[in-house]
């Protein structure tokens, strides 16, 4: 797919959660040690928070094995081992593995395994667990800069684990999607607010046209909740691990799907503005042209764009080819 996704990542990057993390107490072991050791100091801006609750490791690392988030990390590498369900037996992508919470467990079930880590002094560290496997390795660079054909070469479908900062949630799902068939599913954790307003319902603030981008292309399942308590430093709010399915929105064509995106990126400049004229104005048509396309849609022009449904959307853009 050749998305224009990074026209619906939302301003993350700019929200900043709590105090610096290096106003943070001393710790002389775990987590904090070992970030100290490697001169690693988390940024809170950034929501970069590193995963300490090895229970919470093993039932990430469950689902990402097609286990289940209720089973241990040795049961799925052991069931992983005996031969999984075709749809999860394959390569897996770690993006972002940090100290490693849970890369080791997935190196341990044999499958291709490929971590991308962008800290230098973290992808070394990444690099000596994974020595004894070897069937992993790791790549120094952004995961927004990298092909998954180049990472894992093939045809088998990847499974993508991550534990995502808060500034780069939305534009790594975008890279996920842009991947195409390669990715069988992603298994993700973000904070909580950001994973509901990527399952937002039509009609709430947190319905954006990141959403509908979302769903045109993929199925979003909430498997569990993570407490602040299972991070250092630990996070001002609940994260949640959530499963994105790579597919199609049913009933359309690439075409359809492309011309919603281009549209929904129109509309949604102006949330004031009620749905004719942001669109008039996104689309440079006008007020009028764009009343007469959603009236054929049967959409009324009088709505905010941020009420109109997936399947409302896909009505305009056809409304709007009709009318060419």
């Amino acid at each position: 797919m050749n998305h224009p996704a990074r026209s619906f990542i939302s301003r993350e990057s700019s929200t900043t959660r709590g105090r610096d993390a290096r106003s943070a107490p001393r710790a002389t072991t775990g987590v904090a040690a070992m970030l100290r050791a490697l001169d690693v100091r988390p940024s809170r801006r950034l929501g970069q928070n590193f995963l300490s609750d090895p229970r919470v490791a093993e039932r990430i690392v469950a689902v990402a094995l097609g286990g289940g988030a209720g089973v241990g990390a040795a049961t799925a590498a052991a069931g992983a081992a005996a031969g999984p369900p075709a749809a999860t037996a394959g390569p897996i992508l770690e993006i972002g593995p940090g100290l490693g919470a849970l890369t080791e467990r997935l190196a341990a079930s044999g499958r291709p395994f490929v971590a991308v880590e962008l800290d230098l002094r973290l992808a070394e560290h990444i690099e000596t667990l994974l020595r004894p496997y070897p069937n992993a390795r790791v790549v120094r660079g952004d995961i927004l800069d990298q092909r998954l054909d180049a990472l894992l070469p093939g045809t088998a479908p990847v499974t993508v684990v991550a534990n995502l900062p808060y500034a780069i949630t939305s534009p790594a799902i975008a890279w996920v999607l842009e991947q195409g068939p390669r990715v069988a599913r992603a298994v993700l954790m973000a904070q909580r607010e950001v994973a509901q307003r990527l399952a937002a319902k039509p009609g709430t603030k947190e319905h954006g046209s990141f959403t509908v981008f979302l769903a045109l292309h993929a199925e979003l399942n909430v498997e569990f909740r993570v407490s602040p308590g299972a991070f250092h430093p630990r996070p001002d709010v609940d994260s949640v691990v959530f499963t994105v399915m790579p597919r199609p929105y049913p009933g359309t064509t690439p075409e359809e799907r492309a011309a919603v995106e281009r549209i929904v990126r129109a509309a949604t400049g102006g949330r004031r503005k009620t749905l004719a004229n942001s669109l008039g104005h996104g689309l440079g048509i006008g007020a009028e042209r764009a009343r007469a396309i959603l009236g054929r849609a049967g959409v009324d022009p009088g709505r905010r764009a941020e009420t109109v449904t997936v399947d409302e959307w896909i009505q305009v853009a056809r409304a709007e080819g009709a009318a060419e």
